[in-house]
């Protein structure tokens, strides 16, 4: 591992502020009631103006939310320091802070993040930028997406982390070159694991949560290549299709049949609305 657990510990906590640093926002963390507010803020730092983003957690759901648990905020803040000592660009975190009530319930927390200048989301990225293999420019661009999603992830999971949210819209891109340039972002849920059975499950999530987006979004070959890429083996290895063939299962089970699901019941909604 790049850094131990300690190192990632003691940098996370040089970053902590107290809640009177997010008021400077102009942010009541008490008025948010949703589980989770994202707002944009600017701020002047040695002279030069820096936009963010800042999220704030709200754990008022029950009386025991988040009563013998850590806080999101500085887990994400751990991870967003984390994937820069193995490499994989991420924005900077600029603080982040907690606050309890008198039993040290965490009540609400929140993290600040530097907002990273003319990047979309990789969906709104490759709709905008490379929507398919057309022209050479595309290929490019496209084959850059699949090297660097490959290689970041097989990075995490030989240190046995595993991002469980490792969605499109976590992942940003912009244009530098004639290449894509990725930056993982929001990560709440990753975490390390020793235990052997976690580490293939949580694999196999990670990688059907891209594949989710990818079968409707990418070739086939160009999906090969990413398993290729994330088990440094060549595309007509068998290994390569035994996992791409255990990803697509996983990714039918868990995430295709829960669409299906969800797309009937809007269906039924629309129906039963249309007939009252």
């Amino acid at each position: 591992m790049p850094v131990t657990i300690d190192e990632l510990s003691a940098q996370t906590d040089a970053l902590r502020k107290d809640t009177t640093f997010l008021s400077a926002f102009g942010i009541d963390a008490s008025t948010v009631k949703d589980r989770s507010q994202v707002t944009q803020h600017s701020f002047t730092e040695n002279g030069i103006e820096v936009h963010t983003f800042v999220k704030v957690y709200s754990y008022r759901k029950s009386p025991l939310q988040r009563l013998w648990r850590r806080g999101t905020a500085r887990l994400e803040t751990r991870n967003l320091l984390y994937f820069k000592t193995i490499g994989i660009p991420s924005p900077r975190v600029i603080a982040w802070g907690q606050r309890k009530n008198a039993i040290g319930k965490i009540v609400d927390d929140y993290i600040i993040t530097e907002a990273i200048p003319e990047t979309l989301t990789l969906d709104a990225y490759m709709t905008a930028v490379c929507p398919d293999r057309s022209q050479s420019s595309y290929c490019l661009q496209r084959d850059s997406i699949i090297e660097q999603l490959s290689h970041a992830t097989r990075a995490l999971h030989a240190q046995h982390f595993y991002h469980q949210d490792l969605k499109w819209r976590n992942v940003l891109a912009r244009t530098n070159g004639d290449r894509a340039e990725l930056f993982w972002i929001d990560c709440p849920k990753g975490d390390f694991t020793q235990s052997s059975i976690h580490q293939k499950r949580r694999a196999l999530k990670d990688c059907a949560t891209l594949d989710k987006l990818a079968r409707l979004r990418c070739t086939q070959e160009e999906r090969l290549r990413f398993v290729a890429g994330y088990l440094d083996q060549p595309v007509e290895a068998p290994e390569v299709a035994t996992f791409a063939q255990a990803i697509s299962n996983y990714r039918r089970n868990r995430f295709d049949a829960k669409d299906e699901r969800q797309a009937n019941e809007h269906k039924a909604q629309a129906h039963a609305a249309k007939t009252k």
